[in-house]
């Protein structure tokens, strides 16, 4: 793909992501550089040999799958790379104690076992009422490797942040 054409890409995925909402579930907010507060925070490395770039280009999209089985993306295919970002999630239920999510990488629309890197559960947050902010979950897209960690939204307490499931299907403890 043309690097012109790439960075249009990029420019109106981005315009879009900061002006529309998707839902109540999930928004996307866009910072030039990671919160330097995050530094002794655990990051989950969710692929760490990610075929996922051309000339500065991401060549597959990557986000979490939802409930009718597509892939809400945090980085679309078309973006410039590296990339990074960060969605606030809320629980569905009042006083829920976890969140789930389940990750995938690749160039359809629709999650599939091909597409999956893996699960993940976030806990240890305040509970609270359901679609509060509770949780914000950052992820990096550069040198080869899909990054993922979480902070607290409403405390600076730390979060429990776990791998359950990974690519090959292992439950990891």
């Amino acid at each position: 793909m043309h690097k012109g054409l790439c960075k249009l890409k990029s420019l109106v995925a981005g315009w879009l992501a900061q002006n529309v909402i998707r839902g109540q579930m999930v928004r996307k907010l866009f910072s030039k550089k990671a919160d330097a507060s995050t530094d002794n925070i655990d990051k989950i490395i969710l692929d760490a040999d990610a075929p996922i770039e051309n000339e500065g280009c991401l060549t597959e999209s990557f986000g979490i799958k939802i409930y009718d089985g597509s892939i809400a993306p945090f980085a679309k295919k078309g973006e410039k790379y590296p990339t990074y970002g960060s969605y606030t999630f809320s629980t569905t239920e009042d006083f829920q104690d976890q969140i789930t999510l389940e990750f995938h990488r690749s160039s359809e629309s629709k999650a599939s076992a091909d597409s999956y890197l893996g699960t993940i559960r976030i806990s240890g947050f305040e509970l609270g009422k359901a679609e509060e902010p509770m949780v914000r979950v950052y992820f990096s897209i550069a040198d080869g490797k899909i990054l993922v960690w979480a902070t607290n939204e409403k405390e600076k307490s730390k979060l429990s942040f776990t791998m359950l499931k990974n690519s090959e299907g292992n439950i990891l403890q």
